[in-house]
């Protein structure tokens, strides 16, 4: 899998087998940085990444990044000031925005690890899903000294495989086993078995190629919803690759009010303060469709909505208010019926009663008369 799809030629012994992605960016955290060393992310990131190189006692610096990837030049001047040890970032398809990073910032990026000696812990999470061109081939495929490479299975098969890795020099690898050892001795063998059989039937390869085919066309049927319903509040990109959408909101306001309004509809995403690394305050929603189909995602968007319209409003109501506001907000979905309903009555909704919203939690559920998350079960993927 390594060799044929990522082009990188390692031997067994330059593998780790972990639980999962996160517990490969924990390790490596772990094994690389000392107190007050610095380690470079771009400016939005991976929340349980930012933590667990803070809880390495790492000082975490954001960089700027761009539709072409990480400023490579603000990477240069940080180096100059700091002692950066390590820099972290998913270049193939960056989390959160998507951005795939550019092949001569790549080559700038190995020129500064090699002239400041700092470590790439490359983020490779969905490697496969890529749908405009051929995927660009890992950082880690032609600087297999410069580099920890970290993978997972999640995405491919489903979050409750619990299998991720690290790829690296032996040295590092070596490294990390010994951490390995003193948290996780022996793994899960039964389902590292199991994935092992997949990989080496073939049936693993299949499976991508279908769900390709139906990631690809979700992809497209979720920007003509986005289109539908959100214009007017936030843009976009389509994204070359990855399971997921960036929205960048115009009106703040309205970000506002979903983020405090979450908790209480129908919908479960990562609140859109979660991704910035000071001191960026950059904010927006990071939307995946890969679980939902055509029709889930039509109606988990207009409920997003009408959270955006009406969501500031439900807070600190009494039970009563807050069913009228309810009934409002069901009839905004079908926004032909409220107009019919509405003809000829003015309503004016220009207040505000400040209250404690409360705090988004980032699970999915199915959608269906519960709680629909926007995301391929993206917490728990790692």
């Amino acid at each position: 899998m390594l060799r044929a799809q990522r082009g990188m030629v390692v031997r067994p012994e330059q593998i780790c087998v972990t639980r999962g992605s996160q517990m490969g960016i924990a390790l490596a955290a772990r094994m690389l940085m000392r107190p007050r060393d610095a380690v470079i992310m771009e400016s939005l990131a991976y929340t349980p990444a930012i933590s667990s190189f803070a809880m390495a006692g790492a000082k975490v610096l954001g960089v700027p990044l761009d539709n072409q990837g990480i400023d490579v030049e603000a990477v240069e001047a940080l180096c100059r000031r700091e002692r950066v040890r390590a820099l972290f970032l998913t270049p193939h398809h960056q989390f959160p925005t998507t951005v795939s990073l550019r092949p001569e910032r790549r080559l700038r990026l190995l020129e500064l690890a090699r002239q400041f000696g700092f470590a790439i812990v490359e983020d490779d999470y969905d490697h496969e899903y890529h749908f405009e061109s051929q995927p660009l081939l890992p950082i880690a495929s032609y600087a297999p000294g410069r580099t920890i490479y970290i993978g997972s299975l999640s995405k491919l098969t489903l979050p409750s495989l619990r299998i991720g890795y690290v790829v690296a020099s032996t040295q590092v690898i070596d490294a990390i086993a010994e951490l390995v050892m003193t948290v996780d001795r022996q793994g899960n063998l039964l389902t590292e078995e199991a994935a092992a059989d997949l990989i080496a039937s073939g049936e693993l390869r299949r499976h991508v190629r279908k769900t390709h085919a139906i990631y690809a066309e979700r992809r497209q049927s979720f920007a003509a919803a986005l289109r539908r319903h959100l214009a007017d509040l936030a843009e976009f990109d389509m994204p070359e690759g990855g399971l997921a959408y960036w929205l960048r909101f115009r009106d703040m306001a309205a970000l506002d009010r979903i983020d405090r309004g979450a908790a209480s509809d129908k919908l479960r995403f990562a609140p859109s303060t979660s991704f910035a690394v000071p001191p960026s305050r950059e904010r927006g929603l990071r939307l995946g469709f890969a679980s939902l189909e055509e029709e889930e995602a039509d109606r988990a968007l207009r409920d997003l909505r009408a959270l955006a319209e009406l969501g500031w409003v439900r807070h600190g109501l009494t039970n009563e208010i807050r069913a009228v506001f309810d009934r409002i907000a069901r009839d905004l979905r079908h926004r032909h019926r409220f107009e019919e309903a509405m003809r000829g009555t003015r309503v004016d909704f220009r207040f505000h009663i400040d209250s404690r919203p409360a705090q988004p939690r980032l699970h999915r559920q199915r959608l269906l008369g519960q709680k629909v998350a926007f995301g391929n079960h993206e917490e728990q993927r790692r």
